[in-house]
């Protein structure tokens, strides 16, 4: 059953002028529908506490009673984040503000204007609170002076669905096999996909591993490169899914297989470990946040010995015991720091949104 609780907060986040639309979460994240943005990223903040996510910052003011402050999502077009911003405060609500992409390779692409620093800056300034679901903190910038903003920040990691049976996306042990490649994008290069692919191949030769799998994002140039790479592989091993797959064929997939592994050293959130938790399998080889967190015997900032993170992995392949008892380490870790419960309780904790209610 679902773990029931009472959030300590209800909070809404706003992506102004975003492409997903308006979402409720009064009764909790329900199950997956088909065509609606799963509760992860940033809607979880707003589904973990029964709020919910809103594209329009009129909107979120006709029903501003409700909540106890808002997050609003800062864009590459900072100065529409601003607008938002400047309007809530005259309204007087409280506002926390995080980056919508939010890796220090991210920010520092859309920080790339006079005009994009200028209204970051002064979104610092106007924020009661700043969130970073990373450990890589946001940059000050502006006339913020260190003190203020070092009191505004508050590290609370994305939460996942994990009191909702309907989140488990889990397969039987015995139904799994083999690896995943948790990166896509060639075009990226903290993602590392070329060498995480080039060291799967290694692993399969090495330790007979039937089965690697792959998904392409990058069109006709990632399968012909992709095609390439498979010469790489033992004959047969690498299976290659042309183009992204639909949200529960791609939970599927994961759960699948015994391990995600990749190379990704973006300070990033980590979204494939957290499928990877609500597959209730192993994510290995990057440096999210979710791995640092929950994968830690795992998670590689690049300088983990190459033998040792081989040698982990191919104990997860070829250990049913071994590897039952990391997942369920794993899932403990998780529950205690990324459930709903868990991360609506971090935000009540937060001083900045007690002295709101």
């Amino acid at each position: 059953m679902a773990i029931h609780y009472e959030p300590p907060v209800c909070l809404a986040v706003l992506n102004p002028g975003g492409r997903d639309p308006f979402l409720d979460y009064a009764d909790g994240p329900g199950g997956y529908q088909k065509g609606v943005h799963a509760p992860v990223n940033f809607h979880a903040y707003a589904a973990a506490t029964r709020g919910a996510f809103f594209d329009s910052t009129g909107e979120f003011l006709r029903s501003r009673d409700r909540f106890d402050a808002v997050l609003v999502l800062i864009r590459r077009r900072t100065w529409i984040t601003l607008a938002a911003i400047q309007k809530l405060k005259n309204a007087g609500v409280p506002v926390l503000v995080a980056w919508k992409e939010c890796s220090n390779d991210q920010i520092s692409r859309q920080l790339q204007t006079v005009p994009a620093i200028r209204a970051y800056g002064e979104i610092l300034e106007l924020a009661d609170g700043i969130l970073s679901p990373t450990l890589a903190w946001p940059p000050r910038l502006g006339k913020i002076d260190q003190d203020s903003f070092s009191r505004k920040l508050k590290f609370i990691p994305t939460p996942y669905p994990l009191d909702f049976p309907f989140w488990d996306f889990s397969t039987p042990v015995n139904e799994r096999s083999g690896i995943l490649i948790g990166t896509r994008e060639f075009g990226t290069d903290s993602r590392n996909h070329i060498q995480a692919l080039a060291r799967a191949a290694s692993l399969a030769h090495e330790f007979d591993i039937p089965r690697v799998s792959v998904i392409n994002s990058d069109k006709g140039k990632g399968l012909r490169l992709l095609r390439e790479l498979a010469l790489s592989f033992p004959a047969g091993c690498l299976t290659i899914h042309e183009r992204p797959l639909p949200y529960l064929d791609y939970m599927k997939l994961i759960s699948s297989h015994r391990v995600t592994y990749q190379m990704d050293r973006g300070t990033v959130p980590g979204q494939v470990a957290g499928d990877c938790i609500l597959a209730r399998t192993i994510c290995a080889g990057g440096s999210s946040t979710i791995e640092k967190l929950v994968f830690k015997e795992f998670s590689d900032d690049g300088t983990l010995q190459q033998r040792e993170g081989c040698n982990k992995i191919a104990l997860m392949l070829q250990d049913d015991n071994a590897y039952a008892d990391e997942v369920a380490k794993s899932q403990e870790i998780a529950t205690r720091l990324l459930s709903f419960q868990s991360v609506a309780r971090q935000l009540g904790d937060w001083q900045i949104l007690k002295r709101g209610r």
